[in-house]
């Protein structure tokens, strides 16, 4: 179909003041056979859309357009456990707590959201193993990790097919690398910032909820719903590094953003810092 698509374009279409508009949720399919085509179609695109998930401000929006009531605690809580995502944020119900919806969602047995995250990454790649390794191994480290540690702990060979599954996973707004301050792209940290597989790996995976009701809120005390929050919470803020740079008064000064690490020595103790802005 490629190819009969590449020769319609080229011998006629193009000659016809015609606009082809290609759009679905399979960006790597998109990415190696539209936008990075070697055939007819090479070269061919003029616009390149790639559309993100909401802020928290366009989530905040979208709630009240639903007449559900969360004040900005509420809404930063939905967006740590659901991201920004539309189809997530519609299923939510006005009649619903906020901590009743994400009961429904995510911990009831035939919850909706409770066997998403297979049923994604199967829908949006190819060989969705490699790429559900990596997010797997990238949510056991908080600090994010770096190439070579990726391959070693998921056992994915350090070459081609892992950098197409990491610039897949980025492009598709899963993960996101941080460059080391002073440096460009040597000894990046890659991290996991989809918070929805966040949420699901750390706190609906290999959970028996069976009859149980309000877990959401009796998760509240346990140790791993704080970790897990404080590390969600850090995601917000790096994926709203724009926004943060306007309230500090800086959007119009050229600024860079990057990661600071510092192993320590003997003569001063180890230092991270997830978003430096320079």
């Amino acid at each position: 179909f490629l190819g009969m698509l590449g020769y319609f374009w080229n011998d006629w279409a193009v000659y016809n003041n015609v606009v082809l508009i290609v759009c679905g949720s399979a960006a790597s399919w998109m990415i190696k056979h539209v936008l990075n085509s070697k055939g007819g179609l090479h070269n061919r695109a003029t616009q390149y859309i790639p559309l993100q998930p909401f802020t928290l401000s366009e989530t905040d929006e979208f709630l009240k357009a639903k007449k559900i009531k969360a004040n900005y605690y509420q809404t930063t809580q939905i967006y740590m456990a659901l991201g920004g995502i539309p189809y997530y944020l519609e299923l939510l119900k006005a009649n619903q707590s906020i901590a009743q919806n994400i009961d429904r969602l995510c911990f009831d047995e035939n919850g909706f959201l409770r066997g998403e995250f297979d049923r994604l990454f199967k829908s949006l790649f190819e060989k969705s193993e490699k790429h559900v390794a990596v997010v797997k191994a990238l949510a056991s480290k908080w600090k994010g990790m770096t190439r070579k540690e990726i391959a070693k702990t998921t056992g994915l060979s350090n070459g081609g097919s892992l950098t197409r599954t990491l610039q897949e996973l980025e492009k598709s707004a899963f993960i996101q690398p941080y460059f080391p301050f002073g440096k460009k792209k040597k000894g990046s940290l890659f991290r996991l910032t989809d918070n929805f597989s966040l949420f699901y790996l750390k706190m609906i995976s290999n959970r028996s909820l069976r009859n149980q009701k309000g877990v959401f809120l009796k998760l509240f005390s346990d140790q791993s719903f704080r970790v897990w929050s404080g590390y969600a919470f850090e995601n917000i803020c790096l994926i709203h590094y724009r926004q943060i740079a306007k309230a500090l008064g800086i959007a119009s000064i050229l600024h860079e953003f990057s990661s600071f690490q510092f192993s320590g020595n003997e003569d001063y103790p180890g230092i991270q810092v997830d978003l430096l802005i320079d």
